[in-house]
């Protein structure tokens, strides 16, 4: 088994909106959030129909409901168009996997991290979620790598003691 894996992608829009809605999935607290949005939206709905007379609060309950629901897709738009801004958006990425590091190249520019530097990983659908922190990630789409490649990614990081988060 070769101690390289060498993957090619390309960082496009909807590559990260894949990523983003796999992390984002994953949050609890917005799980709950979206649980308190639709509780607020019914109570709201429940004043609007005539059960308690504020009509303020019942808009207020609303707001706030609908907030709660639409916060992942809110988060997600959010960091969507903050990705737009990342230097190697919309090109092609070579990405290097091997047991002391990982390393990123497009065109003349690029970089690499020890293992160490992560604190975390996921497998997901859509890929691997590599993790700086809670919020901060690289991740490599399973479209790019074979079965076998996907093994080996998972034997590196346990070698290199990078934990799986649930």
């Amino acid at each position: 088994m070769p101690e390289t894996i060498i993957l090619n992608y390309q960082l496009t829009k909807d590559l990260w909106q894949q990523f983003y809605e796999a992390h984002y999935s994953c949050d609890r607290s917005l799980k709950f959030r979206y649980l308190w949005g639709a509780i607020c939206i019914l109570i709201g709905s429940v004043g609007f129909g005539g059960y308690y007379e504020s009509k303020l609060i019942a808009g207020l309950l609303l707001a706030t409901g609908f907030f709660g629901v639409l916060s992942k897709h809110l988060l997600i738009y959010k960091s969507i168009l903050a990705s737009c801004q990342h230097p190697f958006f919309g090109k092609i990425l070579t990405v290097a996997i091997s047991p002391a590091e990982i390393s990123v190249r497009s065109e003349s520019s690029g970089y690499s991290q020890p293992w160490d530097n992560f604190v975390g990983y996921r497998q997901l659908e859509p890929g691997f979620l590599l993790y700086h922190d809670q919020h901060a990630f690289f991740f490599i789409p399973a479209a790019v790598m074979t079965s076998g490649s996907a093994n080996r990614i998972v034997q590196i990081l346990e070698t290199a003691k990078v934990p799986k988060m649930d």
